[in-house]
């Protein structure tokens, strides 16, 4: 009886190949300008403004710990001067310590309630530490006091994705986009949302539109390869991932991507060339496990196929799929009994799928379990009849026919 095929695993919206979480950067960078603006009091303390300078040009070296003290002495020298506040929140939060962060911001903003970079570098801080409500209340009290601060409303579009809240998302992008229409990221992110929406010729145009304001983002083509895959248009798609892999070598998420795309081909040797490359970067990628296990399956080397699909459970438990698909390994190995319980371990994790009930419901009616067996079948036709799989309902039905004409 026909199993089902294991289905890969892209992760496709959620595995960026640069780790540019929150882009645009902290506002660390204030300019003196608007210091004089908002702080007059603070550039009378000569000493406490170039402690603050010095601190910024370390900051932005990549020393820490000098940028660390010099904004400390700043606040030492000034106590009420509010942008060394954000600049050390910063410095700390960069610094592995948020809490600390938070803690300068919040006094940053008791000083200048007016000056919307606190809140917004606030929002990071939180939005990093996925405190989403409370980042997305930041953003927007920084908006309400800068309504044209592109970067917040690009970070507020950003958590609004995160919660699903596409609509709101599209409409902070826009508005980052129409203030700051250079910034590549802001379309890539547009795309991906677009792309969540189903709306994939519209993600294609902002993909390419980030591609056309930075040539090198190595991003903007991997996102492109997967809504050009998801197009059926794969010869593009291995393009744009190979063209993400030479700006981004070192990132496991296109090599992974790209062996998809060539095991949908039936190049499987190729494909298991660039997951185990995926794997050489990240030995810890679940989902390139389970991929390579796919494939492996697919060549008929069930050792092969059933040692990474239990590395991808080992590094993620509730990998429904590796548990699908190390059923269907053990199945085929003679080891029905196994098969069962990883099947019903799948849909303990997600039970709506469709084919862990078909494939479950073949091995019991092998094992003369005829009665478990129709159960699960015709949960399967269920399924399979709300996603207008009628060949599968057809084929269920065939089977049910059978195990009942056996039994009777």
């Amino acid at each position: 009886m026909l199993k089902n095929k294991n289905l890969l695993v892209a992760a496709i919206i959620c595995l960026c190949l640069s780790n540019e979480n929150t882009a645009f950067g902290k506002d660390v960078g204030v300019i003196l300008a608007k210091i004089k603006n908002t702080q007059s009091a603070v550039i009378q303390n000569k000493n406490a403004v170039a402690n603050f300078e010095q601190g910024s040009n370390l900051y932005k070296q990549g020393d820490l710990k000098g940028a660390e003290a010099a904004f400390r002495k700043a606040i030492e020298l000034e106590p009420n001067f509010a942008q060394a506040y954000i600049a050390l929140g910063n410095t700390l939060d960069d610094r592995g310590k948020p809490q600390e962060a938070i803690a300068q911001y919040n006094k940053a903003i008791s000083l200048a309630p007016q000056d919307s970079g606190a809140y917004f570098n606030l929002g990071l801080t939180l939005a990093r530490l996925n405190q989403l409500e409370p980042a997305i209340a930041q953003y927007q009290k920084a908006i309400s006091l800068e309504p044209k601060y592109a970067e917040a409303h690009y970070n507020l579009g950003n958590a609004l994705y995160a919660q699903g809240k596409l609509t709101e998302a599209v409409t902070e992008y826009t508005a980052a986009i129409r203030l700051k229409p250079d910034y590549a990221p802001t379309y890539t992110r547009l795309g991906n949302t677009l792309y969540d929406r189903g709306e994939l010729a519209e993600a294609v145009t902002q993909y390419k539109k980030s591609i056309s304001f930075d040539p090198n983002y190595a991003d903007a083509y991997y996102y492109l390869g997967n809504a050009l895959y998801a197009q059926g248009k794969p010869a593009e798609a291995i393009a744009n991932y190979t063209e993400a892999i030479r700006l981004a070598p070192k990132n496991p998420a296109g090599y992974n991507a790209l062996g998809n795309t060539l095991y949908a081909q039936g190049k499987l040797e190729e494909a298991i060339a660039h997951y185990k490359k995926a794997i050489s970067f990240a030995p810890n990628y679940a989902d390139a496990h389970y991929n390579l296990a796919s494939a492996f399956y697919a060549q008929g080397k069930l050792t092969e196929a059933i040692a990474d699909y239990t590395e991808a459970i080992r590094l993620d438990p509730k990998h429904a799929q590796a548990y699908t698909g190390l059923g269907n390994a053990m199945d085929d190995r003679g080891k029905p009994q196994e098969a069962i319980a990883h099947y019903k371990k799948a849909i303990s994790l997600v039970p709506n799928d469709a084919f862990t009930y078909y494939n479950l419901g073949i091995t019991l009616g092998r094992e003369q379990q005829p009665k478990e067996a129709i159960v699960n079948l015709k949960k399967a036709r269920e399924l399979f009849q709300a996603e207008k799989n009628k060949e599968m309902v057809e084929q269920v039905d065939r089977l049910i026919q059978k195990i009942n004409t056996q039994t009777n």
